[in-house]
């Protein structure tokens, strides 16, 4: 079970890290770098309640990320749907 929670928090790191290359920010290098700190910090995370709420949280900002990813920046309209807050649950 660890193998493939392990595989699949990598598949995620990695789609996170290729939408926020795509986010439309003036901040997106540091975006990227939090990313990283965040994924490397909880590396070692080993509390299971724990390290599912850091794994929604990750997808929930993958979400927001694609979202806005996708965004034409030369409209003048933009219309973005979430899911929802994360609510630390």
């Amino acid at each position: 079970m660890l193998a493939s929670t392990t595989a699949s928090t990598l598949t995620l790191y990695r789609h996170v890290l290729k939408a926020a290359t795509k986010f439309p920010s003036k901040n997106r290098l540091g975006i990227v770098a939090e990313i990283k700190t965040e994924f490397r910090e909880a590396k070692g995370v080993t509390d299971g309640e724990v390290l599912r709420k850091k794994l929604q949280l990750a997808r929930d900002g993958l979400d927001r990320l694609r979202a806005f990813s996708g965004l034409d920046q030369g409209s003048a309209k933009w219309e973005v749907s979430l899911k929802g807050p994360y609510d630390g649950t």
